[in-house]
């Protein structure tokens, strides 16, 4: 195996299009790590094969902070919606515990949306169960579009720091086996293709539309990877990421 960076980051999003949170380690299963995206919300009225509600409609749904009461274990391999307690904020300040009709009620009213709320054991994501972003890759956009871009905008679950620095340095990795600490094991399968959530600032909601367009542009609209888990296990923050 050759070392070619080590995670600067781990992040999750228990509830799709929500904010994130960092973690210090995490169990990744074949289905993603362990309590990312596993709430989201579904658009009563959309029948097509994307019905969430995310921040594509209501922007400032990125700004709803959900915290997590309690959680499994890192080691649990099949956890339910009861091992998730959860309380979500919402920009006003109001708190609302995960489940309460109220919560739905809300949420209808604010987006103007009907909206039922979906729990599921495998993170809901849009493609692929995990995804990676490098550093100097945030770094090198933000020197392209001229703005200060912060990581989070890009909502990636492991962030790396490549040995060479290399900006978009990940698309050279598509196709290839990593290994992440000691245990889990990632194929690296295809660019990730980006919508207008790159656009929106993870602290404000504030729209940069040069984001998106630059991205498009400049890199076929894609920013970061793509994975899928081939071995199980735990994950920490600077574990060592190998080629294998």
């Amino acid at each position: 195996m050759v070392r070619i960076g080590a995670l600067s980051g781990l992040r999750r999003y228990p509830i799709k299009s929500m904010a994130g949170e960092d973690l210090t380690e995490a169990r990744v299963t074949f289905a993603g790590l362990a309590g990312d995206r596993v709430y989201a919300f579904v658009d009563n009225q959309n029948k097509s094969n994307f019905p969430w509600m995310t921040g594509r409609q209501g922007p400032e749904m990125i700004l709803f902070r959900p915290w997590l009461l309690n959680a499994p274990p890192a080691d649990e391999e099949h956890p339910r919606a009861d091992d998730f307690g959860m309380d979500v904020t919402v920009p006003e300040g109001e708190t609302f515990r995960m489940g309460d009709p109220k919560f739905t009620e809300y949420a209808e009213k604010r987006f103007g949306r009907s909206l039922h709320l979906r729990f599921s054991e495998r993170s809901m994501t849009d493609l692929y169960p995990v995804s990676l972003l490098g550093l100097s890759t945030v770094r090198a956009l933000s020197d392209e579009t001229g703005i200060k871009l912060d990581h989070r905008r890009f909502r990636a679950n492991f962030y790396a720091r490549w040995e060479q620095d290399t900006p978009f340095f990940e698309d050279e990795l598509v196709g290839r086996e990593l290994q992440i600490g000691e245990e889990v094991k990632v194929r690296v399968m295809e660019k990730d293709q980006r919508c207008k959530m790159i656009t929106l600032d993870p602290d404000t909601a504030v729209a940069s539309p040069a984001v998106l367009e630059h991205v498009s542009r400049g890199h076929g609209g894609c920013t970061g990877v793509y994975g899928a888990v081939l071995s199980e296990g735990i994950v920490r923050a600077k574990d060592p990421i190998y080629t294998v």
